[in-house]
């Protein structure tokens, strides 16, 4: 009898070290988990957070490629009346390989309808050139639709070269106006753009008379 205490006392003992030591083991091998997969990982962390940031960034260039129109129906009245006069303009062949290859960079879709007209902006007249995407519209109206409708408008100075697009937008029923891609960065506000293009459209069937 006196001997059974002590065994019981050394076998709760054998017992709770084997379980600390199971314990210790499956941690181990936990943490070893984990950290190979962190190392395996990695590379797509590093791709998806690369993803998330390039969406963001162009999200924030889209947002500001956008020109808030303080009268949206003043502009939606000179733009639907403005794409409708160069939708119908006669055509007009390109003067030379360079007015082409202007065209080609700046004004798609024209079918050589293309108006240049100027515009003073506060230090004398700068060359504006102006087309709808005839191509297509035309393709629209083909399937019974007046939507895809678009005007292009460049603004050439000596320094620079602007590029500006008034689109119709189906579903708001309006006019947008944006900056291209490719001048988002200059150094204009968007303000400078509103009123401006909503003079140049405004004066399309006087300023873009066939010739």
């Amino acid at each position: 009898m006196t001997d059974s205490a002590p065994k019981s006392d050394r076998s709760d003992m054998w017992k709770a070290l084997k379980w600390t030591i199971i314990l210790l083991i499956t941690l181990i091998v936990v943490l070893g988990a984990f950290k190979i997969w962190h190392v395996v990982t990695a590379p797509a962390r590093v791709v998806s957070d690369a993803t998330d940031s390039m969406k963001s960034s162009a999200s924030a260039v889209m947002n500001r490629l956008d020109v808030p129109i303080e009268n949206q129906r003043r502009f939606d009245k000179f733009a639907d009346t403005s794409f409708a006069h160069l939708n119908e303009m006669a055509e007009r062949a390109p003067d030379g390989v360079k007015d082409r290859g202007f065209r080609m960079a700046n004004l798609r879709g024209a079918q050589n309808r293309v108006c240049e007209t100027s515009y003073n902006f506060g230090n004398g007249e700068v060359p504006v050139f102006l087309s709808a995407d005839n191509a297509a519209h035309e393709a629209a109206k083909s399937v019974g639709s007046d939507a895809d409708r678009l005007i292009r408008i460049v603004v050439v100075s000596p320094e620079q070269t602007l590029g500006l697009n008034a689109e119709y937008d189906q579903d708001t029923k309006n006019w947008s106006l944006g900056w291209r891609p490719s001048s988002v960065n200059k150094p204009y506000p968007d303000a400078w753009a509103e009123g401006p293009m909503t003079q140049i459209l405004r004066s399309v069937p006087k300023g873009c008379l066939d010739l």
